[in-house]
């Protein structure tokens, strides 16, 4: 029951900094190229991309990976939220399983970061390798998949059993 407290309190951290790192934050949109008119680009993204979804296209010396969708808009849509905390919890979860119960402190955050390590490498690394993703947009994706880890572990840390014989 204290773990699966211990969960939940820890997906509502991490919900609360994943909003924190991306929408309050304004630095990680300044990786991200602009476009001179975005009227003008809205416009032509409509007519060549019709149905909302991911298009890769390769022709003439340009490439681009694009993602549509058309029903967007600038108001917080409650779903897209329900579906981030449901990620949170399965994030925690997941942590939940993996870190050592009665480990000390250090041995969660050290596992939880290794953990981070091992996925910016694989989903990071293979965006900018396959994908063409900047380095820059990327960065700031690592930093907060990291930081996913390790702040969920120093949360979740709390909730999980202790071992009486070893010193946190």
């Amino acid at each position: 029951m204290k773990t699966s407290f211990g969960i939940l309190v820890t997906a509502i951290v991490l919900f609360v900094f994943g909003f924190l790192y991306w929408a309050a934050n304004p630095l990680p949109n300044q990786a991200l190229n602009t476009v001179p008119d975005a009227e003008a680009a809205a416009s032509a993204v409509a007519e060549q991309f019709p149905e909302t979804g991911m298009y890769s296209f390769m022709q003439s010396g340009i490439g681009a990976t694009v993602i549509v969708n058309h029903g967007a808009s600038e108001e917080v849509d409650l779903l897209v939220m329900v579906y981030g905390f449901i990620h949170y919890l399965l994030i925690a979860a997941v942590l939940a399983v993996v870190l050592r119960t009665g480990a000390p402190l250090s041995a969660h955050v050290r596992r939880a970061f290794i953990l981070g390590l091992a996925a910016v490498v694989v989903v990071e690394g293979s965006d900018i390798i396959w994908w063409g993703y900047t380095w820059g947009w990327k960065l700031w994706s690592a930093a907060y998949l990291v930081l996913v880890f390790v702040i969920g572990a120093l949360v979740l840390s709390k909730f999980l059993p202790r071992d009486p014989d070893i010193v946190a």
